[in-house]
C-alpha cells in the first residue's frame, strides 16, 4: 500500500515543525496553559535548555559576614569563606504519541501528486496540534501535582516538581524577619528530614517559601484588624505549625495579608498594566488563585470599592493587586494539595486540638473545599517566575522518533515523541502563600 507508506516516510522525515526552539514552546503553550507558559516567556535557551546528569545550579544561603573596620597598622585576619551549595534536580522523562490507521491515510490520499501532498500536510497538522495539546496540558497540570517525596525528590521517582513541592503552606514560625515559612513538603514518617532539590529547609531557614494567614471567616477584607495577635494557641505538628509547640498566631485580613507577602517577597509593581504585560520579567510575578479564590478576591473589592460610583461597573473581569492581576488556574479547582484528616475535623484555629492522624494533626491531603480538608477556603499563590524555570535536556527536547507498527493492531501506526525536563527552582524564599483560618 503506496499511500501509507509515503505518508509514514513523510512523517519521520519532516521532523517537528511545532517544536523547532523554546520559543516555540511559549508560542505554543500560551494558547493552552496558564502558568507554564509565563515560567517560559522572554527566557533565553541558555536558561531552558542544558544537559549532564542532572540539573544543578549554585546557591548562596550566608554571606559568612567579612566586613570589619579599622585603625591604620592594624593586623588583619583573612578568611576564604565557602558560602554556596549546590541545588539539584533529576531529569524527568515524559512521552506522548501521534498515531493513525490505514484508513485515515488512504481516504485523505488525493488524485494529484499535488493534492497529496496538501492532504498529508493538513493531516500532520491536526496530529501535532493534538499531540501538542495534550503534552502542554500535561506539563500544566504537572505543575499542581500533589506534593510526593517518593515521587518527586528521590531518584528513583517519575515525576517532576510542582509548584506546591516548592511553595507549602505546612510549615513553622522562624521569627525575626523570616517571620512564617513553609517547610517541606509532609511525610507521615519522618517530616523534620524531608528535602527539597537536596537542601534540607528545617536546617537551612532561607530555603523555605513565605507564608501568610488571612481570616477566611471575614468577607470584609478591613473586618479583620491589622497584625491582630489571636488568643486561641496552636497545637505542635498542625499544618501551619511543625514547630512541636502550641504559639500564638498573627492572623490578617486578606488585603493586608497581600501587603505583607508583597513586601516579603520583594514584588515589583508596574507602573501600568501595558508595562505589566509586556515586560517578561514583571509578567512572571503571578498570583495564582482558584475560581473561589478570584470570587473571593472580587467580592472583597466590591465590599470595600470606592470606585464603582464613577465607572457603574462591578464586574471587575480582570481582579489585580499592586498592577499584577490575581489570575484564575483551573488546575487549582480539583488539584487535592491541603491538609486533610479522615475524622470530622473543625476548620476553626482551635480545632486544630485534638485532632486525630499522623503527627497528631493531618493524615493526607485534599482539595481546597473538600470534605476532610482542614481548613476550607481559597489559597493565593505568590509565584516568582525569574527564579522558578521548566528546564529542557538538550539532547531530548521533544524528540521526535520512528514510526511504529502496532503488534496487535497491524493497520494502526504510532510515532512517539519524549521529552526530558524537570521544573527547577533556584529560589524559595522568593514566593510565598497565602492561606486561610477560620477564626469565627
Amino acid at each position: 500500500m503506496p499511500s501509507i507508506q509515503t505518508f509514514n516516510d513523510f512523517m519521520t522525515s519532516t521532523g517537528p515543525s511545532y517544536l523547532t526552539s523554546a520559543d516555540a514552546v511559549v508560542n505554543e503553550a500560551v494558547k493552552n496553559t496558564y502558568a507554564f507558559s509565563r515560567l517560559l516567556k522572554g527566557k533565553t535557551t541558555e536558561q531552558t535548555i542544558q544537559g549532564g546528569t542532572e540539573i544543578r545550579d549554585v546557591i548562596m544561603f550566608d554571606d559568612s559576614r567579612t566586613y570589619d573596620h579599622y585603625q591604620p597598622n592594624d593586623t588583619f585576619v583573612w578568611r576564604n569563606p565557602q558560602v554556596t551549595d549546590y541545588v539539584r534536580a533529576p531529569w524527568r522523562f515524559h512521552i506522548d504519541h501521534m498515531s493513525w490507521t490505514d484508513a485515515e491515510v488512504e481516504l485523505n490520499t488525493g488524485e494529484t501528486s499535488a493534492s497529496t501532498k496538501v492532504a498529508y500536510k493538513r493531516l500532520k497538522r491536526i496530529k501535532e496540534q493534538r499531540l501538542w495539546t495534550s503534552m502542554m496540558n500535561g506539563f500544566e497540570e504537572d505543575l499542581w501535582a500533589v506534593p510526593s517525596v517518593s515521587g518527586m525528590e528521590d531518584e528513583s521517582g517519575k515525576l517532576p516538581y510542582s509548584l506546591p513541592y516548592f511553595i507549602t503552606e505546612i510549615g513553622q514560625s522562624l521569627g525575626g524577619a523570616l517571620g512564617r515559612r513553609g517547610q517541606a513538603p509532609y511525610t507521615a514518617s519522618n517530616n523534620s528530614s524531608t528535602t527539597v532539590m537536596r537542601i534540607n529547609p528545617f536546617t537551612e531557614t532561607r530555603w523555605t517559601n513565605c507564608i501568610e494567614l488571612y481570616d477566611s471567616s471575614k468577607r470584609n477584607p478591613q473586618s479583620s484588624t491589622w497584625g491582630s495577635a489571636q488568643s486561641a494557641a496552636m497545637d505542635g505538628d498542625t499544618p501551619y505549625n511543625q514547630s512541636g509547640s502550641p504559639e500564638t498566631i498573627d492572623v490578617y485580613n486578606l488585603f493586608s495579608a497581600f501587603d505583607t507577602m508583597m513586601m516579603r517577597l520583594k514584588y515589583d509593581a508596574p507602573a501600568t498594566r501595558q508595562q505589566y504585560f509586556e515586560n517578561p520579567t514583571l509578567n512572571r510575578q503571578m498570583i495564582l488563585t482558584s475560581r473561589s479564590g478570584v470570587q473571593f478576591y472580587r467580592n472583597a473589592l466590591r465590599l470595600s470599592n470606592d470606585t464603582l460610583v464613577s465607572y457603574q461597573d462591578a464586574a471587575y473581569s480582570s481582579p489585580a493587586y499592586a498592577g499584577i492581576d490575581v489570575t484564575y488556574c483551573s488546575d487549582l479547582d480539583t488539584a487535592a494539595i491541603y491538609a486533610a484528616d479522615s475524622g470530622t475535623v473543625s476548620q476553626n484555629i482551635t480545632g486544630y486540638n485534638g485532632v486525630s492522624g499522623a503527627n497528631g494533626a493531618f493524615s493526607g491531603f485534599g482539595t481546597e473545599e473538600g470534605t476532610n480538608t482542614i481548613v476550607k477556603a481559597p489559597r493565593f499563590y505568590f509565584v516568582n517566575g525569574n527564579y522558578l524555570t521548566p528546564i529542557f535536556h538538550s539532547k531530548r527536547y521533544f524528540k521526535q522518533h520512528e514510526v511504529l507498527r502496532h503488534p496487535n493492531q497491524p493497520f494502526t501506526y504510532v510515532q512517539p515523541v519524549d521529552c526530558w525536563s524537570n521544573l527547577f527552582c533556584n529560589s524559595r524564599q522568593r514566593h510565598g502563600i497565602v492561606s486561610p483560618i477560620n477564626l469565627a
